[in-house]
């Protein structure tokens, strides 16, 4: 007898296979071919939610006026709380030919063997182009994944070397969240901090939601540093930076790339955030197009999650129109981005992709807040 969670679930994937069945039918006796759909692999109502949506249809938009391949944005469904269970909607969905997502590192290790269909040896697995997932667990994890932003390992040791080179820093102490993002990037800091003859004062885990600030900054105000690091999220930045200057500790502080909507705070300004994109610093005909489209339509500057999930969308479409037209083809076809074919042109950069299909060369970004902000810049993968 067939439980009936397991009836309801094969009776979902039915209807969803009935549905596509019936709509292609539909579409080859009037002689239209079936649109290609780009999943969108993020939770609804999580962080970036909403850019990444935008990217992506602004991505689809692009692409369906170069025809004359078509495209659609795939999204999640209705009540989908679950990123296993959205990977699986996804997956089961024969119209999606890729998924952009997801963005968070958690939850992209959690779904990789979903997309890759690790069940059944990779039969139906799909491609999924993460944004902004920069866990270093990833590099490599599976012949699915790519990812156009770098790793935290390459934005945790260009930071480091940026705090030593640029700050003259020698004394860091480090505030991290306990968790994969938080651990693996105030390791690498360390470790690359140290080797270029700096110390790590004090390096210690927070909790989001339980954390005492107050206790924080009251042991780096201790520690004496001459720089902080913050590899966390941007309200517990501004909590933190709060309490931080009530104990009279001004040193600079340098957030990782979480941490960007610090900027609407006056307590932030002259902080340091990394990132892997700022507005104003770019300037190729994709990023032109991408930016006048995107303050027209929305009224606002983009964000990473918007440009990076744009990208992704971008190098999904352009090699599904080279001629990538089926699952298997187009992660073959991503393989050589890079290594053999040309890379493709994006919002932030060049795209392309080493052998363990992590992004090549792309710039994290150091920017000052303030008024008129500063931007340095330092490609990911060079020394």
């Amino acid at each position: 007898m067939i439980p009936h969670q397991l009836r309801t679930s094969i009776t979902a994937a039915a209807a969803i296979l009935l549905t596509a069945f019936s709509a292609g039918c539909s579409r080859q006796q009037s002689g239209e071919r079936a649109p290609h759909a780009i999943g969108v692999g993020a939770i609804p109502g999580t962080p970036g939610y909403e850019n990444i949506v935008r990217g992506i249809e602004l991505a689809v938009e692009r692409l369906n006026a170069a025809g004359p391949t078509r495209f659609a944005v795939r999204l999640p469904e209705t009540g989908v709380t679950s990123p296993v269970r959205l990977a699986e909607q996804l997956r089961l969905d024969p119209t999606v030919i890729a998924v952009v997502g997801h963005p968070e590192s958690g939850n992209t290790l959690e779904t990789v063997p979903i997309y890759a269909d690790a069940e059944h040896e990779g039969a139906n697995g799909v491609v999924m182009v993460s944004q902004t997932a920069s866990s270093p667990r990833l590099s490599g994890i599976s012949p699915w994944f790519f990812r156009v932003a770098p790793s935290d390992a390459d934005a945790a040791q260009h930071t480091a070397q940026w705090v030593l080179d640029t700050l003259h820093a020698r004394r860091a102490a480090i505030i991290y969240r306990n968790d994969s993002y938080g651990r693996d990037w105030a390791s690498t800091f360390a470790d690359v901090f140290g080797k270029g003859g700096g110390s790590v004062v004090t390096r210690d885990p927070y909790l989001n939601g339980v954390t005492e600030w107050e206790a924080y900054a009251s042991l780096v105000a201790l520690r004496k540093p001459d720089v902080v690091l913050f590899p966390g999220d941007a309200e517990d930045a501004l909590a933190f930076l709060r309490a931080l200057r009530a104990h009279g500790v001004r040193v600079p502080f340098v957030g990782g790339d979480g941490t960007e909507g610090i900027a609407r705070d006056t307590i932030a300004a002259g902080a340091y955030v990394s990132a892997f994109f700022r507005p104003d610093r770019v300037s190729s005909p994709e990023a032109m197009h991408f930016l006048a489209q995107y303050r027209q339509r929305f009224k606002q500057e983009p964000d990473g999650f918007a440009a990076l999930s744009y990208d992704a969308a971008i190098v999904i479409g352009r090699t599904v129109a080279g001629g990538a037209n089926t699952r298997p083809a187009l992660r073959i076809a991503m393989e050589r981005i890079g290594n053999g074919a040309p890379s493709v042109d994006g919002v932030v950069g060049r795209i392309a992709f080493e052998k363990d299909h992590d992004i090549k060369g792309r710039p994290v970004l150091i920017t000052q807040l303030m008024r008129a902000p500063t931007t340095t810049a330092t490609p990911a993968g060079t020394p």
